[in-house]
């Protein structure tokens, strides 16, 4: 009799954990959104619950030489949203044709994202678009900060709310009367916000080490979902 419920025990416990792996695995979907001659762009999507009623998005590698967007950041998104039950979409940007050379590496993320994640975003109903750098010191104040290149109001009122909530992370706003040269912003910002959908871009000072840049990502992504 011992030996029978012993038996039962065991077989329960192996039917929960393979339960809680298929519910895990059920929760995150990943897929390669295309693939061309200058890289490739995978999304992911975490929704534990499956019943979030908020929704951000945020890309990450778009300029392959930024480590702690392209590496650090995508773990706080799968912690956090794990921790917190709420849906966030990950973009990873992976540049293979010349990651390492400052300007055709930007060139070739930012092309991939125009070819692969703007038309995603355009058919999706993303409450917020992240899109994640590194910056040298003498930028930000040698600090985090949120930015809106785009100077659309939806972004702008946006990024007020999460910088009461974060005064400690600067917040810049463009001049919109001056022409900007940035392609990031003519090639990616702009049509994203064309979308109906406000978008920040995200700097995190690339000489910090990456425990402070995984907690103030997360203290960030936190005041994002607290602010749509």
């Amino acid at each position: 009799m011992k030996k029978t419920l012993v038996i039962i025990g065991i077989v329960v416990i192996i039917i929960a954990v393979m339960a809680g792996s298929l519910n895990t695995a059920s929760s995150i979907k990943h897929f390669t959104l295309g693939s061309n001659n200058k890289g490739f762009v995978t999304k992911t999507v975490y929704d534990p619950s499956g019943a979030s009623t908020k929704n951000i998005a945020i890309v990450t590698g778009m300029h392959p030489r930024e480590i702690s967007a392209k590496v650090v950041v995508p773990e706080v998104i799968k912690d956090y949203a794990k921790s917190n039950n709420v849906k966030i979409v990950n973009y990873q940007v992976t540049v293979t044709d010349d990651p390492t050379v400052f300007s055709t590496g930007r060139h070739n993320g930012e092309s991939l994202v125009a070819k692969y994640v703007i038309p995603d975003i355009k058919k999706s109903n993303y409450d917020l678009v992240i899109i994640c750098h590194d910056h040298k010191k003498g930028y930000g104040n040698d600090s985090y900060y949120i930015a809106t290149p785009s100077m659309d109001a939806k972004s702008i009122a946006l990024a007020e709310e999460v910088h009461n909530i974060l005064p400690d992370f600067n917040y810049y706003q463009r001049d919109a009367d001056s022409k900007t040269q940035s392609t990031s912003i003519t090639g990616v910002d702009d049509p994203i916000v064309a979308t109906g959908t406000p978008v920040f871009v995200y700097e995190i000072p690339e000489w910090l080490n990456d425990s402070d840049v995984y907690s103030n990502t997360n203290r960030l992504i936190d005041a994002c979902f607290k602010s749509i």
